[in-house]
């Protein structure tokens, strides 16, 4: 007998969505072993760094950092670049004070044989001083990173970012502790990627200033490296304000190399010294490219390079036989390659992976190391021998013990849709992966289609991939289909494309949402009547704004989403604090812009039920603008529900928290769209004109 569709029992509960699911970052390698960073929502959303031998299948992996230590760095609020592991040695930055602690990489800190020794200094207020995207000098002894100043609550000065260096093992001074870091680079509003060159002689960083952010331009400086560590003759060899560059890395032999987008298109680029230069010439005895030495290893509409939302980046690296395993997005699909840069071939190995996010692609010469997604199974980090029998692959750590049977598994199907001013309109196109409602254990209604979710990523300046999510599967199983939205601004479909968005934002990602529904419903995948949208920050604007000023959808969930663009230019972090500058219009001269397209506005226009979900500490999105909607939406007798999580910052990361959330989501698309869910669901009661208790 048929089940009706969001009736369907579900083998994926709320509290499976994250209780025992890992997620990965900062893969590295070191001697025989590979490190990485594992976020456990168990735990909090701690971050632990674990290693595992690199050739050994069946070893369990060791936890380096003790149970104390919850590794995560603060800066740019969204972090990257979290943990240092060379010779031996981790050096890892704590959540608790921001300070980096240097630890042994055997694990026996987390054995308790050890204690983390702090290598910054207490700073003269808490967190105040953050660290991110260290490296190691040749020396063993000097590490370079970026460093955050805060200056202090009750201000409006900006925090100050550069790049400082310091010992590895600092000799504390007994009455003044550990000297404060020697500050190498400065006077830009922000600075990435420090890295040295093989001889010690060099280092390449990344710099910008408002109001770009990384993706619109950066520079890619080189200079010398004096005898005491500091940088002297520097010069700007790729990049500028409207060239972004991504991904410094000195191979072996110490020629630099990076992915820039003069074309468009994040290409990888190398950067040797010309011949026949007199090194004088080149920085006082050490020789240093210029812009005019940029040779292009393989030019081609593909994108060799991503967003840096976080630091630490990492898109590819080098193989002892001179080949580059490199991350490359053809067609809006990524996959690990292999360039030869003398010839400029390209060869896809046919990794079964369709996405490696965070990119974290590092190698000991032998193997590549990433944290690979698929469709079919839990993502994992991955020790990868190229030319080796099959595929050569090894899965370290998967992010569950606890996978959802492969029979209840919805792969993904990649669409294309037309979009615009309206479906059709201008020859415009959008793309997404659509999930189709998948069960074994029922039998779907033959006369109906199912519910829709669509879900929106953030950024907007990111991406959706394909990959198993727990969450989408969450959704399948009970009958309801999802479709994720790459819409115009998304990156890995070139420069046009995303900034097709410029001075857009909340016009046409939003009509590429609303079209995206509209297409799934001409084409009989999806109720009409039933048509839902979900996403979070920015993807949560987008809810926001597809219910204010558009009909299509019948219900919206809004995790942390932006209501007030002025309040959001006004109060973001500074990361982000000119972001809107090219996505809206500089202040004061787009105030009416602003005005125009808040949802907060313009909350009359909201008519389907909303739910709203926010963090208590999000300093990214505060909660000012949850607390504006609400006051809107009980102005407008809009019904709505809202549940706030007190400690969460900007994306939920407990395991109880993330459980409750999807809770709530699935109670509130029973209320809305009338089904009874199966299994215990949240009780969520939907408000009319009041507030929340």
């Amino acid at each position: 007998m048929p089940t009706p569709y969001g009736e369907w029992p579900s083998p994926v509960a709320p509290e499976d969505v994250a209780a025992d699911v890992r997620s990965f970052a900062s893969v590295e390698t070191d001697g025989d072993h590979v490190y990485w960073i594992e976020r456990r929502p168990s735990e909090g959303g701690r971050g632990v760094v674990c290693r595992a031998p690199v050739d050994d299948r069946g070893a369990d992996p060791t936890e380096v950092t003790s149970e104390e230590l919850d590794v995560r760095t603060l800066v740019h609020q969204y972090g990257g670049g979290d943990v240092l592991v060379a010779d031996g040695t981790v050096l890892a930055a704590s959540m608790d004070d921001q300070r980096l602690y240097r630890l042994p990489a055997d694990g026996s800190a987390a054995g308790g044989d050890a204690e983390p020794t702090p290598v910054t200094p207490e700073p003269p207020e808490p967190m105040a001083h953050r660290y991110a995207d260290m490296r190691l000098a040749p020396d063993g002894e000097t590490v370079y990173a970026v460093r955050e100043r805060h200056v202090g609550p009750g201000t409006d000065e900006e925090p100050q970012n550069e790049l400082v260096r310091f010992p590895l093992s600092p000799d504390p001074a007994p009455e003044t502790g550990i000297s404060d870091p020697v500050v190498v680079a400065d006077g830009h509003d922000f600075y990435a990627a420090p890295r040295p060159a093989p001889g010690g002689d060099r280092i390449a960083y990344l710099r910008w200033d408002h109001p770009n952010m990384p993706w619109d331009g950066t520079e890619l400086v080189v200079g010398a490296v004096n005898e005491t560590g500091d940088i002297r003759d520097e010069r700007v060899v790729a990049g500028g304000a409207d060239e972004s560059v991504v991904s410094p890395k000195w191979s072996p032999d110490g020629v630099l190399h990076a992915a820039a987008d003069p074309t468009g298109w994040w290409n990888l680029y190398r950067f040797p010294v010309a011949s026949g230069t007199e090194e004088g010439e080149r920085g006082a005895g050490v020789a240093l490219p210029t812009t005019s030495d940029a040779e292009v290893l393989r030019e081609m509409p593909a994108a060799f390079g991503v967003p840096m939302w976080t630091l630490g980046v990492s898109t590819f690296a080098f193989l002892g036989d001179g080949r580059i395993a490199t991350l490359v997005t053809e067609g809006g699909d990524p996959s690990l390659r292999l360039l030869d840069p003398e010839t400029g071939d390209l060869v896809d190995p046919g990794l079964p992976y369709s996405s490696f996010r965070p990119a974290s692609v590092r190698s000991d010469g032998d193997r590549v190391v990433f944290a690979g997604h698929r469709t079919d199974a839990p993502s994992a980090v991955v020790a990868w021998r190229p030319g080796s029998a099959g595929t050569g692959a090894t899965r370290l750590r998967e992010s569950t013990e606890d996978a959802l049977d492969a029979a209840y598994v919805s792969e993904p199907e990649s669409i294309a849709f037309p979009t615009g001013d309206a479906v059709g309109a201008d020859d415009a196109t959008a793309y997404g992966h659509y999930y189709p409602p998948h069960n074994p254990d029922v039998e779907a209604p033959a006369d109906a289609a199912p519910p829709l979710l669509v879900r929106v990523h953030g950024g907007p300046t990111s991406r959706s991939e394909a990959s198993l999510s727990s969450t989408v599967q969450f959704w399948t199983t009970r009958g309801v289909g999802v479709l994720t939205v790459n819409y115009r601004g998304s990156t890995g479909y070139g420069r046009a494309f995303r900034e097709s968005l410029k001075g857009e934002w909340g016009v046409r990602d939003v009509l590429d949402c609303v079209n995206a529904a509209r297409y799934a419903a001409d084409e009989g995948f999806a109720d009409p009547d039933r048509l839902a949208i979900s996403g979070g920050s920015a993807g949560g604007f987008a809810v926001l704004a597809a219910l204010a000023f558009h009909d299509t959808f019948d219900a919206g969930a809004s995790y942390y989403g932006v209501a007030d663009l002025r309040a959001l230019a006004a109060e973001t972090h500074k990361f982000e604090s000119r972001y809107l500058d090219g996505l809206v219009g500089p202040l004061p001269e787009a105030d009416d812009v602003y005005e125009a397209r808040s949802p907060v506005a313009h909350a009359e226009g909201i008519t389907a039920p909303l739910l709203l979900l926010q963090g208590g500490e999000d300093e990214v999105v505060p909660p000012a603008q949850a607390e504006a909607m609400i006051d809107a939406l009980v102005a407008n007798e809009t019904p709505y529900a809202y549940v706030e999580f007190p400690e969460e910052r900007h994306g939920f990361r407990d395991a109880d928290n993330v459980a409750r959330a999807h809770a709530a989501e699935l109670a509130f698309y029973g209320a809305a769209f009338d089904f009874d869910p199966a299994g215990s669901v949240a009780d969520l009661d939907l408000l009319v004109g009041e507030r929340p208790e």
